[in-house]
């Protein structure tokens, strides 16, 4: 049985689509302590917010054509650097921020781009050169290395989700499992007990990683985090929900919002504040659509700036998503 995407526009997977849109709500929520006045605790999901970025990012990015490296690199560049620079002017122009590239590049302001940088290194020649079985062997390899250097560069426990090299390290596992599940996507169909392993695997994340903060069982929760983001998205393919993202008015909004992973990791850390905090919990609606807002103008921007360093005509459409 096939999935419910392996019908209509081949270039577009609602499931995954859907997934990235989750993945944009719980990346903002884990970053909004400031807006939670007493419960700071319901800022959380930061953690599984990455990896379904890193997951997502895995998926479609095996599914592109093969071209030179140099090419295939530089349309990888040419999805992040326009965003940055118009997350650059604009939050320079608006408030007064003076990050530098090598804050960026170098991880002190946005490590989740440094390491997507150094995974596109390693996802080409395995995308190019491996067959499905050798691709398999490199996942079980890095993950044996992974829990290895764990306890070299364990750091109170947290290494991977405070902060860190082995983070970085390891979450090069969950963009090659989307990667492994991308190849595959037309095999996937929506069946109950996924629903059944992604409860299970949330919970099971919870617990490892709030009992395991002062030991090194903390490793053991990136078992349930790799199985958050398999069952998420074979959660996303069942046939209703993929057909009430299909429809035109909720489909656009899904689609454009999920467009906008990275412009909300740039951008959201301007938009919070605790200004609002007197209307909670109606504030943290409200400051989610500003920085959804926000995020969609410096996509358009970045498209904007894009397109002006290519030599076709610009295309208005494109550019507004």
């Amino acid at each position: 049985m096939g999935s419910p995407n392996s019908s209509g526009n081949p270039s577009r997977n609602v499931s995954i689509d859907i997934l990235k849109l989750i993945a944009v709500f719980l990346v903002m929520n884990s970053h909004m302590g400031i807006c939670y006045p007493k419960y700071g605790f319901l800022s959380t999901g930061g953690a599984i917010g990455d990896a379904l970025f890193f997951f997502a990012s895995g998926f479609t990015l095996f599914l592109g054509r093969d071209m030179r490296f140099d090419n295939w690199y530089k349309r990888r560049l040419n999805r992040i650097l326009p965003s940055l620079i118009a997350t650059g002017i604009v939050a320079w122009a608006i408030w007064g921020n003076t990050d530098t590239i090598g804050d960026v590049f170098l991880g002190k302001r946005y490590w989740f781009i440094g390491c997507i940088l150094i995974y596109y290194l390693f996802l080409y020649p395995i995308k190019t050169y491996l067959n499905e079985k050798q691709v398999y062997w490199v996942f079980g390899i890095w993950g044996v290395l992974s829990v290895a250097l764990f306890f070299f560069f364990y750091n109170d426990g947290i290494p991977f989700y405070g902060g860190g090299t082995f983070r970085c390290l390891a979450f090069f596992l969950i963009m090659l499992q989307g990667a492994m599940m991308g190849k595959k996507q037309n095999e996937y169909a929506y069946k109950p007990k996924y629903v059944f392993g992604l409860i299970t695997s949330v919970l099971a994340w919870y617990l490892l990683f709030y009992y395991g903060k002062n030991n090194g069982l903390l490793i053991l929760s990136f078992i349930p985090l790799m199985g958050i983001c398999r069952y998420l998205y074979l959660s996303c393919c069942a046939q209703g929900l993929v057909k009430l993202c299909k429809k035109k008015r909720m489909g656009r909004i899904v689609y454009v919002v999920s467009q906008l992973c990275l412009e909300v990791y740039l951008i959201q850390k301007f938009i919070f504040t605790d200004q609002l905090n007197s209307l909670f919990p109606v504030n943290i609606p409200i400051i989610m659509i500003a920085v959804i807002a926000a995020a969609y103008f410096v996509k358009v921007f970045s498209n904007f700036i894009s397109q002006t360093f290519k030599s076709e005509p610009y295309e208005w459409g494109k550019m507004l998503l």
